[in-house]
């Protein structure tokens, strides 16, 4: 999955194209094909996501993953120039995009020591419900079947 550009992965996982947010990319470099660009679409957000495997404490780990969602929520604002109220419909598969991009080695491990040390108080609210999303993104991408081509 990791092979595809950014719009062919976006294409892929049924991201609306409202939230490829090409445009800017497009503005910035008019020579560029759609189907070459990689690694451009929510850099920020996958960059934060990155940080899960240096952070030692599950609560840190759930502000990192917290970091994420906000920083996808914080880009889709700026680009669309909208406050966007999320549902799961539409943030689902970008956070997928941003897990994948994010290439986090041992992303079972994290998910299974967060869940083996975090507090059970700290599985309700915002963070509980933003680490189920990352585990059901996990669930998803070990479970993809890939069209052959």
């Amino acid at each position: 999955l990791n092979r595809q550009s950014d719009m062919g992965l976006m294409a892929y996982l049924g991201i609306e194209q409202r939230f490829w947010l090409m445009d800017d990319i497009l503005q910035q470099d008019t020579t560029q094909k759609l189907s070459t660009i990689k690694d451009v679409c929510y850099a920020e957000a996958v960059d934060t996501l990155q940080q899960l495997s240096t952070a030692f404490s599950p609560i840190e780990k759930l502000k990192i993953i917290e970091q994420t969602f906000n920083v996808i929520t914080k880009t889709v604002a700026v680009t669309l120039k909208d406050d966007h109220m999320w549902c799961m419909d539409d943030l689902f598969p970008i956070f997928q995009f941003v897990v994948l991009r994010a290439k986090i080695r041992h992303l079972c491990a994290e998910i299974h020591m967060i869940d083996d040390l975090m507090e059970p108080y700290m599985e309700h609210g915002e963070r509980g419900l933003m680490f189920t999303t990352l585990k059901a993104c996990y669930f998803q991408i070990q479970n993809e079947k890939l069209p052959l081509h």
